[in-house]
């Protein structure tokens, strides 16, 4: 339970009691799945709820605003600083400070806005279709991208010999990332059926291009590098989706 909630209180702003925090946050990858499982149901109810009394466009503005709110942005700050960082195209070390600089640059604004943009675009057109086709859409498209992050976690190796990325990748043993795989696949599969494999695939396809260009250009991935893959893996996945795959 330990590992669960402190998945839940690093990729979410859900509350969780004090108590369950208290071992050791090192086997939280294991959950991330289960968290954006749970994220997903969160948003679905939402999008059930504001869907009776606003038009499609501002609905699905106010879906992607939820997401922003239920993560604290975390995620496309990772995105944006990313952005920045592979943007400047200097050495490992200077990219790595321009990563840390708390200001944002251009080429991050620009990754930020044209993220939002894609979400925004892409669920509502999803969402032209019946509720739960295109509500659970979205939902599996943020379940599959915190899988993608325990799949660079598991991967690749981390930019910093310490540090809490470092950590988690100790930790996450081959049995916790069978876990985390059972986790997702099955609910994948079972909803999508071949188009969820298919899916799957091309997610990993992005995680390794985005761990091998991290390691290439860093030595290894940042907690910036998973924030800006779980932000490109919903929006590949909104974009598949979008191809109107199990959705007509």
């Amino acid at each position: 339970m330990s590992g669960f909630a402190h998945a839940v209180a690093f990729l979410t702003r859900l509350p969780m009691p004090r108590r369950w925090l208290l071992g050791d946050h090192r086997t939280s990858p294991m959950w991330y799945p289960v968290v954006g499982a749970l994220l997903g149901l969160l948003l679905v109810c939402f999008d059930w709820l504001v869907a009776r009394w606003f038009p499609q466009m501002v609905r699905a503005v106010l879906d992607v605003g939820c997401l922003v709110y239920l993560t604290g942005g975390l995620h496309l700050d990772g995105l944006m600083d990313t952005a920045d960082g592979f943007g400047a195209n200097r050495d490992p070390e200077r990219t790595r400070q321009i990563m840390k600089d708390p200001r944002v640059g251009a080429m991050g604004v620009l990754a930020g806005v044209l993220a939002l943009l894609l979400k925004t675009a892409t669920l509502y057109y999803l969402l032209q279709y019946h509720v739960w086709n295109g509500a659970f859409a979205w939902a599996s498209s943020v379940m599959l991208a915190r899988f993608a992050a325990v799949v660079a976690i598991f991967v690749f190796p981390y930019a910093q010999a310490q540090g809490l990325g470092s950590g988690l990748k100790e930790s996450l043993t081959l049995r916790r990332m069978n876990a985390a795989s059972f986790f997702t696949i099955l609910p994948l599969i079972w909803w999508w059926e071949w188009e969820g494999v298919v899916l799957l695939g091309i997610v990993c396809v992005l995680t390794w291009y985005l761990g091998k260009t991290a390691v290439r250009r860093l030595g290894g991935c940042t907690g910036d590098i998973y924030g800006a893959l779980i932000e490109g893996a919903e929006i590949a996945a909104l974009l598949f989706f979008t191809l109107g795959v199990k959705l007509a």
